[in-house]
């Protein structure tokens, strides 16, 4: 009993630097922010407590209401889109032709760019004068496009910017496609199952489990996405592509009202919980987990 008890003694002597960091840097800080919610802080003066104001004036605040309805999208919209087209370029890149090794290393490179770095490659494609696309579009005789200053584009050309830099993912689904027996599409074959059927009776279930981590990822990755937002156009044109971690940041470090911000902030983790929890509490109906169906039967 008093091995044991050493043994147990020296495991949390080695992991109390990691307590003790979680608990100052993480824990403490969530909950001075969670009180803060319910207070005019501005950092300068004492915070006042006002109760749930915070939380209900952000229901009159136009501004984030737009940031809300733009992040909704990116959720709704971009995350499925960009988990189908990772499933697609993977699909492609599993393909065994000659080079092909030469196209993953290429398509995989985008991913190790910083956030920072893409965003100016991205400048630089798609400014509305010196741009690279719009010289082309002139070059051909058609007329130039206003990429950022157009509402309608603002949103779809930050997606492109998570679909070409998902290059990690797309080797994750690659090395699913790999662990796919090839005996399964060898007797689909046999049975007459064309590419189509499968891809959704064999290909799509053994590779669930990933789609399920890919798509977790990437909503998390949306719901705070802040600097593809700020350095493109800083939110505009009229907020059309202010997202929720943008709105948030300016209502702290520009308008200096803290309480509201964390009140956003709070509101943001719900959703994030909230979403994540029913993602995974539905996954069970479509995910398939082969050693699960083993022990079962």
């Amino acid at each position: 009993m008093g091995s044991r008890w050493k043994e147990e003694f020296r495991f949390y002597m080695f992991i109390l630097p990691w307590i003790v960091g979680f608990l100052v840097f993480f824990v403490g800080p969530a909950g001075m922010s969670l009180i803060y919610s319910f207070a005019d802080y501005n950092s300068v003066t004492p915070p006042k407590w006002i109760g749930f104001e915070n939380y209900r004036s952000l229901w009159e605040d136009q501004i984030y209401l737009k940031s809300f309805a733009n992040t909704l999208f990116f959720v709704f919209v971009a995350v499925p889109v960009t988990v189908v087209f990772q499933i697609l370029v993977s699909v492609v890149l599993n393909i065994e032709v000659k080079g092909i090794r030469f196209f993953r290393t290429l398509y995989y490179l985008p991913y190790l760019v910083p956030p920072v770095a893409t965003v100016i490659i991205w400048l630089l494609l798609f400014g509305t004068d010196g741009g690279f696309v719009n010289q082309i579009l002139d070059a051909v005789g058609l007329p130039k496009v206003d990429w950022y200053g157009t509402e309608s584009l603002s949103k779809p050309l930050i997606v492109t910017i998570g679909i070409w830099s998902s290059g990690g993912t797309v080797l994750i689904f690659l090395a699913a496609l790999k662990g796919v027996p090839a005996q399964l599409y060898e007797a689909a074959k046999i049975d007459g199952a064309g590419k189509l059927r499968q891809f959704f009776q064999i290909t799509f279930p053994m590779i669930s489990p990933t789609i399920l981590f890919s798509l977790v990822l990437q909503m998390i990755y949306y719901f705070q996405m802040f600097t593809e937002s700020k350095l493109l156009n800083n939110g505009g044109p009229n907020y059309s592509s202010t997202t929720y971690m943008l709105n948030t940041y300016n209502t702290a470090f520009r308008d200096l009202k803290f309480g509201y911000a964390m009140a956003q902030s709070w509101i943001l983790f719900v959703m994030i919980l909230v979403l994540t929890w029913v993602v995974m509490k539905t996954s069970n109906r479509w995910v398939y987990y082969e050693a699960e169906k083993g022990s079962g039967a």
